[in-house]
């Protein structure tokens, strides 16, 4: 059974003043559906930077990300974006709701950008 993701000897590699920074440096994951997953540790190990290529935020500079089958690595913004619309669903740390909206709008925005 495929995993629901998969994440292969993943990079992510940042240009700061023109030197590069090795945020991701190999990283390898499998999460199956139903499982719960925690990413912890210290300020500066890359959590932030994984969970937004999980996000389907940003992709790696090399490796391989499989979300429920799809490879998302070398996924077009617009492919990202389509992904993140009806696979993925965000809890954010500080609120990201447009101000001149209610709160049941700031819900159904996303299905307002669904391909139909």
């Amino acid at each position: 059974m495929a995993h629901l993701i998969d994440i292969q000897d993943m990079h992510k590699v940042y240009s700061v003043g023109g030197e590069p920074v090795n945020a991701l440096d190999g990283v390898s994951l499998s999460v199956d559906e139903g499982e719960f997953v925690a990413i912890m540790g210290s300020s500066g190990p890359g959590q932030s930077t994984t969970l937004t290529i999980l996000g389907c935020l940003d992709v790696p500079t090399t490796g391989s990300y499989v979300l429920d089958g799809i490879e998302v690595a070398a996924r077009s913004r617009r492919e990202l974006a389509r992904i993140r619309n009806r696979k993925l669903g965000f809890v954010f740390q500080n609120f990201n709701l447009l101000p001149r909206t209610s709160a049941l709008e700031n819900v159904e925005l996303p299905d307002f950008y669904l391909d139909r």
